[in-house]
């Protein structure tokens, strides 16, 4: 008898620990972007005025538990450096402040997919990718593996 309990506890711990790994892939699945109007214009103002080159930008907002991310504020981060091809910053510049979600950047070329060397150095939450010609319908938002993460503009 008292095997059974602690077989059932067993069972119990197991089927639970199963389904709170399911949820979060269901909220990972179901992120959501929601940057504001004055953090789009400022990423778009930011890109235009870097063209050609790459510029980049660090996001601040907060993350819900629900999947949501809402963006809020930008960043020129200390030390970026950019090219036509590239743009980063070294991240042990940077002073500590939890509300930095992510990064934005901008693509010189019509592609605002990540490339591999964006993929590999991925900041926070979300990168945003805007390209060219720098308007509202060329950002896109993606996670650290690439996956195209819903984006609202609000």
């Amino acid at each position: 008898m008292f095997f059974n309990f602690l077989k059932n506890k067993k069972e119990a711990f197991n089927a639970n620990g199963n389904e709170k790994s399911k949820n979060k892939k269901v909220e990972y699945n179901k992120r959501q972007i929601i940057l504001t109007k004055q953090s789009a214009d400022g990423i778009i103002t930011y890109s235009k005025t870097w063209h050609p080159h790459e510029g980049i930008l660090i996001l601040q907002g907060k993350s819900k538990k629900n999947g949501e991310i809402r963006i809020d504020g930008l960043v020129v981060p200390p030390f970026a450096s950019s090219g036509p091809y590239y743009s980063g910053f070294p991240t042990n510049e940077l002073p500590m402040d939890l509300s930095y979600i992510g990064t934005a950047h901008s693509h010189p070329g019509r592609s605002n997919r990540p490339s591999l060397q964006d993929l590999n150095n991925f900041f926070g939450l979300v990168s945003i990718i805007i390209s060219y010609p720098y308007e509202y319908d060329t950002i896109a938002a993606y996670d650290r593996n690439g996956n195209n993460i819903s984006l609202i503009i609000e």
